[in-house]
């Protein structure tokens, strides 16, 4: 009878794993919540120093358990990359493993550098290494056009891109706004071997990644009302693709810019007038204020906008309004031309 007792009051091992999964991610949201709070210049490197020893015993408790289930390992995992863990994530996937390929598979693999972690489902290392270099081409495209400071919802946070392979793309790469800390792009990929784009199918993939990121800076309206008309991440996006696609970039099967340049939008816009009444009038706006005043004059805007707060935020995204754009706008360009076309065109 006293072993019956004992036996009821000891947890299953199942529930043992879940508990000490349960605790690790806990520990993880608590560090990212209170950087959410207060992030001043905090980078997400230094955020990982501030978890509790014990929160690391207690992952590697888990791993260590022979009882440790998949779900519980996954939970774990997926927290991990949620804190920049990779080292910690590699010691999950690796006793994931042996207990299921299958769901190691579905954990997927990670790669991490300065500004962001690739996640892929379905990709080996190799693919992510790849990638890598398609999205720093990118971002240094960002970085010479328009030199924006921040790259995530939440100041100091990396951004996420979770490319996962897929039999046919149904949905085209996108912004995915829901996650608590960071900003994430999800990325469908048919390809396990090459990154090629467009796809035989007609998908720019390479034209997305630069769209999408354009969403990641800057969101227009409200969740109810897109003030740019979806027309700010096409111009982010046409521009990237043409500024990146020139020099010695590692570009290698990317040929979006026969098709998806900024150049074309010019032409094609050439008689449409610049204003916020439709996605055109947007468009020929946002080509008008790149010829006129230069895309560094736009991202200090949205960095002056940022420094300042004074975004509307949902779900921690940030959402900017035209109005607020002009009066930023005429606050950094410091030529007064320039400030004239400002005023002309935001109306």
């Amino acid at each position: 009878m006293r072993w019956l007792a004992l036996a009821v009051l000891l947890p299953a091992p199942q529930d043992a794993a879940e508990a000490l999964a349960s605790q690790w991610t806990e520990a993880v949201r608590r560090v990212n919540e209170e950087h959410a709070g207060k992030p001043g210049k905090t980078r997400e490197p230094e955020l990982a120093r501030r978890l509790p020893k014990s929160a690391v015993a207690t992952l590697d408790k888990l791993i260590a358990l022979p009882d440790a289930t998949a779900a519980s390992l996954v939970e774990a995992g997926e927290a991990c990359l949620d804190l920049d863990l990779v080292r910690e994530f590699e010691k999950v996937r690796a006793r994931l493993e042996k207990l299921s390929g299958e769901q190691a598979s579905r954990l997927g693999t990670a790669l991490s550098r300065d500004r962001y972690i690739l996640r892929g489902i379905g990709l080996d290392r190799a693919y992510l290494d790849r990638f890598a270099e398609v999205l720093d081409a990118v971002l240094a495209a960002y970085d010479e056009l328009f030199a924006f400071e921040e790259w995530s919802k939440v100041p100091g946070k990396k951004l996420r891109v979770r490319i996962h392979l897929e039999e046919e793309i149904t949905r085209p790469p996108h912004f995915a706004p829901q996650f608590p800390f960071h900003s994430e792009i999800d990325f469908p990929v048919i390809d396990p071997k090459e990154l090629k784009s467009p796809t035989s199918k007609g998908h720019f993939l390479f034209y997305g990644l630069c769209h999408e990121l354009g969403h990641v800076i800057a969101m227009w309206g409200d969740r109810g009302r897109e003030e740019d008309h979806h027309a700010w991440a096409h111009y982010t996006g046409v521009a990237i693709v043409e500024h990146a696609s020139k020099g010695a970039r590692k570009l290698d099967g990317l040929a979006d810019i026969k098709w998806k340049s900024l150049e074309k939008e010019r032409q094609a816009l050439k008689d449409k007038a610049p204003s916020v009444a439709d996605r055109d009038g947007v468009m020929s706006l946002f080509i008008a204020l790149h010829d006129r005043v230069g895309p560094k004059a736009i991202g200090a805007a949205i960095n002056l906008l940022d420094r300042e707060d004074r975004r509307k935020r949902i779900n921690k995204v940030r959402y900017y309004g035209f109005a607020e754009l002009k009066e930023a706008l005429l606050k950094t360009v410091k030529d007064p031309k320039g400030r004239a076309a400002v005023a002309q065109l935001i109306r």
